[in-house]
């Protein structure tokens, strides 16, 4: 392999974030992309809001996993976004366009 290649390929996870009331998105989003190892984040439509004031963010984000396995990469890339501040819970939509689930159960971390 050429040192000059990247090992693996660029992957896609469109993610739904569950955020406190007061996350300033902007700069949650601003977070996000100065992650090791993320090249893109954008929204993917308005937060909605819940009574609670929490709100809910769907996200596209295209990282390097440092994985092969899917799992594993999204577990990773999941667990940097959730320690963010603001941010409660990360639910996967999708892994390169490509529904994703856990013994028929979305992947929620």
């Amino acid at each position: 392999m050429s040192e000059y290649k990247l090992q693996r390929k660029i992957a896609t996870a469109v993610v739904t974030l569950k955020i406190e009331n007061e996350t300033h998105v902007p700069d949650l989003m601003t977070r996000i992309r100065i992650l090791p190892g993320v090249a893109v984040v954008g929204q993917k439509n308005k937060v909605a809001r819940f009574s609670d004031g929490d709100g809910s963010l769907m996200l596209s984000i295209k990282y390097l996993p440092q994985s092969d396995e899917i799992y594993q990469s999204l577990k990773q890339v999941s667990d940097q976004v959730k320690r963010l501040p603001g941010v409660k819970t990360v639910a996967i939509v999708s892994f390169n366009k490509r529904k994703i689930t856990m013994k028929g159960r979305k992947l929620i971390f």
